[in-house]
């Protein structure tokens, strides 16, 4: 038995797993014709008015006033409004001098952009002040600051 050619049945126990293998393939796959696909009913074209029944008086529409712009800052006090305002200053006239204590030319790419950034937020602060808005006046100026700071600490 050793020595002789493969019986039918050795062959067919040879070709057994190859022939799960392949009946496998073709139950996961599924079918080689795609699936029909159910196809929605048109919708009317958005483009048409609907109809205008008769008899009915049309009412025009309703046009609606804009409402106010929201306030960017809450309602404060004159005191308050003093104090930043005072504040804002004070921290501008803080950060323009440290920004004049920084050697440009030695300024990297990176610090380059932030002293383009601070000079951005001192502007924005001066114009906040001028606009009697305190509050943004107060923040763009400490945002300047603390980044003025921040840069010469590196530069030092």
């Amino acid at each position: 038995m050793c020595c002789g050619p493969p019986t039918e049945q050795a062959r067919a126990n040879g070709l057994r797993p190859l022939w799960r293998a392949v009946l496998l393939a073709v139950l996961v796959s599924g079918c080689a014709q795609p699936k029909p696909v159910a196809v929605p009913a048109t919708l009317p074209s958005p483009s048409k008015p609907p109809p205008v029944k008769k008899g009915l008086p049309q009412t025009p529409p309703v046009k609606r006033e804009p409402s106010p712009p929201p306030l960017l800052s809450p309602e404060m006090g004159e005191k308050e409004d003093n104090r930043l305002k005072q504040e804002a200053g004070v921290k501008v006239a803080g950060a323009e001098q440290l920004v004049r204590q920084i050697d440009q030319k030695k300024l990297g790419k990176e610090q380059q952009e932030t002293l383009l950034t601070i000079q951005s937020f001192l502007s924005k602060a001066k114009e906040a002040l001028s606009t009697e808005d305190s509050l943004r006046a107060f923040t763009l100026a400490d945002k300047a600051f603390i980044l003025a700071q921040d840069l010469l600490q590196t530069l030092r």
